[in-house]
């Protein structure tokens, strides 16, 4: 199956962003067993992993968001989808693009405003720590500005595409296949192989190395 032309300019930084907010989750996931295991072992907080973990789960979301809908990995109803001819097809998967472009842009436009009104009002996070609230707001918009900007370059291309050849509208927008599942999944377990062999042969000539 032929690329999706907007995976090349797409891809890296929402992939980027998407692999930043994996660790960031790592590392808030290690700080709240942290606080478990010295507030039962020590009677010692760490004061702010709980408050924290709330504004990562608020970003990973923004952030995921977009990279979901560039892999197509957002839930979509088959049942009826797959049923309706190729065209019409095309046709729903458009109109689904348009609405999610146009909710993306809405949600953006708001978490912006909510961060310059924390930002004029000098809100305070009510917990002890009195965290500015507009610092992971500001973190929170830019994952939905991302996801907006996501959804409006895919809502273009597929305007693009209707106007063209629509079939790549169903190609690169539409329900993933199984047998595009398998080609994935194949083609991971591919590269983590070849990976793995190469790195053999290495190992082998440094141990030969040292001897």
């Amino acid at each position: 199956m032929d690329k999706n032309p907007l995976d090349r300019w797409l891809g890296p930084p929402v992939r980027f962003a998407a692999l930043a907010a994996g660790y960031a989750v790592l590392l808030i996931t290690i700080a709240i067993g942290l606080e478990i295991i010295l507030r039962r072992g020590f009677g010692i907080s760490l004061q702010g992993a709980d408050e924290f973990g709330g504004y990562m789960l608020a970003t990973v979301t923004a952030i995921g968001a977009g990279y979901a809908l560039l892999e197509r990995g957002h839930t979509r109803i088959e049942i009826l989808v797959e049923r309706v001819p190729h065209k019409a097809r095309a046709a729903l998967n458009f109109v689904s693009v348009l609405f999610m472009s146009a909710m993306s842009v809405f949600l953006a436009w708001r978490a912006v405003v909510a961060v310059r009104e924390s930002m004029e009002y000098q809100s305070l996070s009510g917990t002890p720590l009195m965290t500015p609230l507009w610092m992971p707001q500001a973190v929170w918009a830019g994952g939905m500005v991302l996801f907006a900007v996501v959804a409006t370059c895919i809502a273009l291309h597929c305007l693009r595409l209707l106007i063209g050849d629509w079939r790549g509208i169903n190609q690169w927008y539409g329900i993933k296949t199984l047998s595009e599942e398998i080609e994935e999944v194949t083609s991971e377990v591919e590269a983590k192989t070849s990976t793995k062999d190469s790195a053999a042969p290495a190992a082998t000539a440094d141990g030969e190395q040292r001897a």
